[in-house]
C-alpha cells in the first residue's frame, strides 16, 4: 500500500493545496491548491527539496482583488447570495486551481473549476491573475467555454509556449481540449473532444519523448476508482484508447499533477504522480496526497 503523504509547512500547519500542482519556478517547487478553510480559495507553499515546505501565500480568497475582463462575463468570486455558503467553505466553490506562467505577458495566470454553493449546476470555469506565482491574484470573473459545461480542470503548457485548458464537459460525458489565447486569459478556440460518453474526469497532462499522456479517473464522487492513461504524439490529434492506471482504486487516490524532476547527478529525470486521497465530504480537512514515481515499460506504457 503506499502511505498518505502528509507534509506540514513551518509552521507545523498541514499542507492545504488539494487538486493542485506542483511546478518549478526559479529554483523552488510551488505547489498551488485548494484551500476551502474559511474565505481561502487557493494556497501556496513553496520547497526546494519537495519535502520542507514553507507556507506563502492564500493567493485567493473570497476578498482578492476582482476586475472585470472585457472578454468574460462575470466578476462574481465574493459570491454570498443570502447568505448561502459553499459546501465545504464559504462563498463560491472553487476547485482544481491550475496556473501557468506566460513568458510573453510575464503574467501569472490561474484556471479553475467554478461553482455555485454547494449546487454544480453551473459548471464554469474561472480565471485570475498576478505579477508573482505567489502574491495576491486578481480575479478576472467566469464563464462556460464556448458555452459548454466544465467542472474538473487542468491545464498543459507545450515547449513552444502554446497552452491548453483540458476540462470535462457535458455532465462529466466528454473530455475537452482548448487551446488558449496568446495571453493565456481566454479560450482561443476547442481543439478536440475525447473519448465522449466515457465520464471522466480528474485529468492531468504531461509529456515525455515527445509522447503526451493524459490521466483521468472515473466520476465516483468522493470514492476513488480505477485510474487511466492514454497517450498520443500530438496533442489535438491521434489519442490513443484508454489504458488502466493503478488499481482498481488507484491505490486509494485520484490525479491531480505529474511533476517533472530532473536529477543532475543522473542526468535523468523522474516523473512523480501526484495524487489527492480524499477524506470525504466529511472528513475533506483530513485528505491526504499520495506522490509516486511513474514507470515507464516504453515510450508509450506507464504504470505506478
Amino acid at each position: 500500500m503506499i502511505e498518505t503523504y502528509r507534509p506540514i509547512d513551518q509552521n507545523g500547519e498541514p499542507v492545504h493545496a488539494h487538486g493542485g500542482q506542483i511546478i518549478a519556478h526559479e529554483g523552488w517547487y510551488y505547489w498551488i491548491g485548494e484551500d476551502r478553510r474559511g474565505r481561502n480559495k487557493v494556497s501556496c507553499y513553496r520547497s526546494k527539496n519537495l519535502e520542507c515546505w514553507e507556507f506563502r501565500n492564500h493567493i485567493l480568497t473570497l476578498d482578492s482583488p476582482q476586475k472585470q475582463h472585457p472578454l468574460l462575463p462575470t466578476a462574481d468570486l465574493r459570491l454570498e447570495v443570502e447568505g448561502r455558503k459553499a459546501g465545504i467553505g464559504e462563498g463560491c466553490n472553487i476547485e482544481r486551481p491550475k496556473v501557468l506562467y506566460n513568458r510573453k505577458t510575464g503574467k501569472f495566470v490561474m484556471w479553475m473549476h467554478w461553482e455555485l454553493p454547494d449546487d454544480y449546476k453551473e459548471a464554469r470555469c474561472a480565471v485570475a491573475v498576478c505579477d508573482t506565482i505567489d502574491g495576491d491574484y486578481t480575479y478576472l470573473g467566469s464563464f462556460n467555454p464556448i458555452g459548454h459545461m466544465s467542472r474538473d480542470c487542468t491545464v498543459f503548457q507545450d515547449d513552444d509556449g502554446t497552452a491548453y485548458f483540458i476540462s470535462s464537459a457535458r455532465e462529466n460525458l466528454d473530455t475537452h481540449i482548448y487551446r488558449l489565447s496568446e495571453d493565456y486569459l481566454t479560450i482561443d478556440k476547442l481543439e478536440r473532444v475525447l473519448w465522449p460518453g466515457q465520464q471522466r474526469e480528474a485529468a492531468t497532462v504531461f509529456k515525455r519523448h515527445g509522447v503526451y499522456f493524459m490521466l483521468t479517473s472515473g466520476c465516483t464522487g468522493w470514492a476513488p476508482n480505477q485510474g487511466s492513461y492514454a497517450w498520443s504524439r500530438s496533442m489535438i490529434d491521434g489519442w490513443s484508447m484508454r489504458y488502466p492506471f493503478g488499481d482498481e482504486t488507484t491505490y486509494q487516490s485520484q490525479s491531480t499533477w505529474v511533476l517533472p524532476v530532473y536529477h543532475p547527478e543522473s542526468g535523468e529525470t523522474e516523473y512523480l504522480y501526484i495524487g489527492d486521497r480524499w477524506g470525504g465530504k466529511d472528513g475533506y480537512f483530513e485528505s491526504g496526497y499520495v506522490r509516486v514515481p511513474i514507470v515507464f515499460d516504453s515510450d508509450t506504457e506507464i504504470h505506478i
